[in-house]
């Protein structure tokens, strides 16, 4: 019997060292499975904040993208503001400035500025034939030769009026 039991003790020793081994395999096995699952766990959290930052990422893209539309819009438009501008002034600048005046029309104003004057202040006294004989001696002149058929027709004009009014004195 004590073979029995010895080798009963013998035969739990060794199931006491293999439980003892078995338990420290499954405390080595659930050591490694925590760290797995920790080690998931950090790669799920981080593969999480990856994806929230691609989608900012994204959102804010398209917010670029949308305002750089909108700001390219804006500078076409602008843009073709300002040149439609500039032809405006630069046409303006051509007509009042630069336009090249025809002789014709440089002798008609210079004539203008120098006797326009005298001949209405001459008709508004009624004294139609000194502004008809001065029209004609100027038709005559060099220098307004150019405008001569203009200066002809004022003359006739001139004529016709004081016909016009002398005849009207008349009649009172």
């Amino acid at each position: 019997m004590q073979t029995n039991q010895e080798e009963l003790r013998r035969m739990v020793e060794e199931a006491s060292k293999q439980i003892k081994a078995l338990e420290k395999s499954l405390a080595e096995t659930e050591k490694r499975a925590k760290s797995y699952e920790e080690h998931w766990s950090r790669i799920y959290d981080q593969s999480r904040e990856m994806r929230e930052e691609a989608q900012k990422l994204q959102h804010e893209y398209e917010q670029l993208r949308i305002q750089k539309g909108g700001f390219g819009f804006k500078m076409l438009l602008f843009s073709g503001f300002c040149g439609f501008l500039t032809a405006a002034i630069l046409c303006f600048a051509y007509i009042r400035l630069a336009r090249p005046v025809s002789d014709q029309e440089a002798a008609f104003a210079s004539f203008a500025r120098a006797y326009q004057f005298d001949y209405e202040l001459q008709l508004s006294r009624g004294e139609f034939q000194s502004v008809e004989a001065s029209l004609h001696e100027k038709a005559n002149d060099p220098a307004y030769k150019i405008i001569a058929p203009e200066i002809a027709f004022a003359e006739k004009m001139v004529s016709a009026a004081g016909l016009y009014f002398s005849g009207q004195h008349r009649a009172e």
